[in-house]
Formats: C-alpha cells, sequence, structure tokens
C-alpha cells in the first residue's frame, strides 16, 4: 500500500482548471504475493514502494488529463503493466470543490 502519495497533476474539465497544476492525493493498493519476501526478507521479492511511487508521478506529469476517473485508468494500466501485481486499486482526491474536503474517484482492476 501506498497512502496519501502527494502530486501536483493537470486535470479538470474546463481548460482553465487543466492549464494550472493543482494538488492531488493518491492512495495505493497492489495485491501480489509476499510469501517470499516475508519469508526470506529480500526487497527484490517484493515491490519498491519508491518505484512505485515515482512510476505514477512520472505518468502524472507527462500529461493532462479532463477526469480523475481518465487518471484513475492510466495509474492503474501503467502498475499493473510495469510491476505486474496481481490486481491494483487507484483512489484519487483532489481539491476543487469549495463546500467539500476532497472529490474523487476509486477503481479496482485485475491483471489481465
Amino acid at each position: 500500500m501506498i497512502e496519501g502519495l502527494r502530486c501536483q497533476a493537470h486535470v479538470g474539465v474546463p481548460l482553465k482548471e487543466r492549464r494550472r497544476l493543482q494538488p492531488v492525493q493518491i492512495d495505493l493498493k497492489l495485491q501480489l504475493n509476499l510469501r517470499p519476501a516475508g519469508r526470506l526478507d529480500r526487497v527484490d521479492k517484493t515491490l519498491d514502494y519508491a518505484a512505485v511511487a515515482q512510476e505514477v508521478k512520472a505518468l502524472i506529469r507527462s500529461r493532462s488529463f479532463h477526469l480523475v476517473e481518465a487518471l484513475a485508468e492510466s495509474i492503474a494500466k501503467r502498475l499493473l503493466q510495469k510491476f505486474k501485481p496481481a490486481s491494483v486499486r487507484v483512489r484519487i482526491r483532489k481539491f476543487s470543490v469549495p463546500s467539500a474536503t476532497s472529490v474523487g474517484v476509486s477503481i479496482t482492476r485485475l491483471r489481465q
């Protein structure tokens, strides 16, 4: 799990909103077999959290998105392809609605 990954993203339906970077917070849950890492106490038998976080941040920097749904789908697809977990859950929150603490989406995708 990675919780509360803070990033700056170009995301929003109106062009004015997409033009400026705005904070988003991302929670990730990747499902994989942790037995080998637990038994052997070796990092090469699990996921490197820093590498996962860097991959997400690089993806966010690479383009803009109209919808947080599209951002979530892109993150899930990239993590499933690169790190090969059995599944990934992506939760994204943004802070663009003044009367709400946050708005966002949560998706779960399985490796094909």
